[in-house]
């Protein structure tokens, strides 16, 4: 008896029920021309309107994109050609009759830019860029970069940092190593922030813009670069735990600390607050990509010619790609993004030929449909034959 106990103990047989033995009711659905049709009707009645709204909600967006990545190569003036920048405003105007965007640059040893400093007096190259602003454009106003051919979803470059690092703690050689290599340590400190993600940060640094008048120089048009990071992005950083002396900075960083490393007075970046080093660290799907630079909620930025200079330290030639000043309102609904509107419509439009074209096809030449009466599952016993309800009550009896 003790045996038999045992063996039921051990036995792996699942339990008699109708979930475990799959035996649960279902329902599938029969596809026929009476519950297809108003299917495809429904979808494109649905998504015309919803798309023709967000295309008409885009084209409420203005924006000016410019393209200055080869602004280093011109010491005088000269104006872009028209492939080279990009209007777009809600309003009708003549974009061609309007004096297109201008740029050259000049060397300084001055860096701009939230507490940059230049201890090894290194010499820059700062893009002087004129635009024309043909309307008038509300506030808020962000001001973005763009870059293209740039992999930021590269698998091996969306993973080489690492996040307890970027929350001040302490990371042990073997972790860092596998997680920041080959940028974890540099003459035997430790890189901070470690990884090929930190070390290629954007690192051109955009000015204010200054309004253009005939008599020279006019007012000023200030941006913010606090408030342009995710509220969940700000909670991934904290100030290091290191001591000074154990870290450097990446390698790209070390031109804006003496002799490379940190010191008093040019001490370690505090990530919490450092919010265009977390926009940069939240990685872009595509490798044509947009983050925000800076932004001003309040003030409209009034119609006319504008200045912004720009210290050229992101070369984008050297694997072809480009960078652009992009400035821009938005709209309830986002910034302007046509292609989603025009998705919309073209899939509702689609729907909609498809339901008319099966919908004649079915009234002239109909094809004969079957009872859906006869179907197995619709039999006594949920579709199950004859001899197999009958194997199955046996089998049940033995149980």
């Amino acid at each position: 008896m003790a045996e038999e106990i045992e063996e039921k103990k051990k036995s792996r047989k699942p339990r008699d029920g109708p979930f475990r033995q799959q035996r649960l009711p279902a329902w599938q659905p029969v596809l026929t021309p009476r519950t297809v049709l108003p299917a495809f009707f429904i979808f494109g009645i649905l998504f015309l309107p919803i798309g023709g709204l967000l295309y008409w909600n885009s084209g409420k967006v203005d924006e000016l994109m410019i393209n200055y990545s080869h602004c280093g190569q011109y010491s005088t003036p000269v104006y872009l050609s028209p492939g080279l920048y990009d209007f777009q405003f809600s309003k009708d105007l003549n974009i061609s009759e309007m004096q297109p965007p201008a740029y050259h640059y000049e060397n300084t040893t001055e860096f701009q830019g939230q507490n940059l400093q230049n201890p090894n007096n290194l010499t820059v190259q700062r893009c002087i860029l004129d635009f024309t602003v043909p309307t008038t454009m509300s506030g808020p106003i962000y001001m973005y970069y763009r870059l293209t051919n740039f992999y930021q979803n590269h698998r091996l470059y969306i993973k080489n940092f690492d996040q307890n690092q970027l929350l001040g703690e302490r990371v042990g050689q073997s972790t860092l190593n596998t997680n920041c290599g080959p940028l974890a340590y540099m003459n035997n400190s430790v890189i901070y922030p470690c990884g090929i993600v930190a070390n290629s940060m954007f690192n051109d640094t955009i000015s204010n813009l200054t309004e253009i008048t005939s008599g020279g120089t006019g007012s000023n048009y200030t941006f913010s670069t606090t408030g342009i990071a995710w509220p969940t992005d700000k909670q991934k950083y904290n100030p290091t735990k290191y001591n000074m002396d154990e870290i450097v900075p990446p390698p790209n960083w070390q031109p804006r600390y003496p002799n490379g490393r940190f010191t008093e007075e040019f001490p370690p970046p505090d990530l919490k607050s450092m919010e265009n080093f977390q926009v940069w660290m939240h990685m872009a799907a595509l490798p044509d990509f947009r983050k925000i630079w800076a932004r001003n909620d309040q003030d409209d930025l009034q119609a006319g010619r504008w200045r912004a200079y720009i210290d050229l330290n992101f070369d984008t030639l050297q694997w072809e790609g480009t960078k652009w000043l992009v400035i821009s309102t938005t709209s309830p609904l986002g910034g302007r993004n046509p292609y989603i509107g025009i998705a919309y419509m073209a899939i509702g439009a689609l729907c909609l030929a498809i339901g008319i074209v099966f919908t004649l096809t079915y009234c002239i030449k109909p094809r004969k449909i079957g009872d859906t009466r006869y179907l197995s599952w619709n039999q006594p016993g949920g579709g199950l034959p004859a001899n197999k309800q009958r194997l199955s009550k046996k089998e049940k009896k033995k149980d």
